[in-house]
């Protein structure tokens, strides 16, 4: 097979495989995968089975370990959308990578970070100072990472953290990862869902069960009208 890198959206697309911002996977979802495959081929989920948390974890059910990969990643991992670890870009800069090749009304329409509000809940909130971009000029945007599981890990070593961290689309992918690797669910099982502000997975096994961030949502759990369970349909609903 002949890569042709003279191609514009060829080169781009495998120049964000080696990034893996957030923007780069919206514009390529087809890079999604192989950042769960960059997981699972990791050692450090692998690593995971010789922790005491795991043993005997191959005869439970199937809600017994998905809790227990849920309660690991909330001890080893938190929700991190910090401005200053990837950096900053600008919607121009941005927009004038992809407009070759992706419309640039739709993305404008769809992506929250190139100008997408949401519907119903988030007409009422200003995304950008949900971000903390309100303190630059509406042109920037944060280069976001998408962070591998070895990335996510190395957040300890940051002053500011004492565990891992990522963000929801890195923590979508580790869900998947550990799910196959520790849980034993067959990547069939497993859909990786995007949406213009969220990713989060749904697993076919039993009644099915959503991972969203660090929390899961099972079938009762979902219709539960907790406030829990609202903010975990919250993007699936209004997104």
């Amino acid at each position: 097979m002949t890569i042709d890198f003279s191609d514009k959206k060829t080169i781009e697309k495998y120049s964000s495989a080696f990034t893996l911002s957030d923007m780069e996977i919206f514009i390529f979802p087809e890079l999604f995968y192989p950042l769960v495959l960059a997981n699972i081929m990791s050692s450090i989920i692998w690593e995971w089975k010789n922790d005491p948390w795991f043993d005997g974890i191959e005869t439970k059910s199937f809600n017994y370990k998905i809790n227990r990969i849920k309660q690991y990643i909330i001890q080893n991992y938190v929700f991190n959308l910090d401005l200053a670890t990837w950096g900053l870009t600008t919607k121009t800069r941005e927009i004038e990578r992809f407009r070759d090749f992706f419309d640039v009304e739709v993305l404008k329409r769809s992506n929250a970070l190139f100008g997408y509000e949401g519907d119903k809940y988030y007409f009422d909130i200003d995304i950008r100072k949900h971000f903390g971009l309100d303190k630059f000029n509406s042109d920037v945007i944060p280069y976001w990472k998408t962070e591998t599981i070895e990335a996510m890990t190395a957040f300890r070593h940051k002053d500011s953290h004492t565990t891992g961290a990522g963000e929801c689309v890195s923590l979508s992918a580790l869900y998947a990862a550990a799910a196959f690797i520790i849980a034993g669910i067959p990547l069939e099982k497993i859909f990786l869902v995007a949406t213009p502000l969220h990713s989060q997975n749904f697993i076919t096994e039993k009644e099915g069960i959503i991972t969203n961030n660090r929390r899961i949502v099972t079938k009762n759990m979902w219709f539960n009208g907790t406030s829990l369970s609202e903010k975990a349909r919250r993007a699936l609903e209004n997104e």
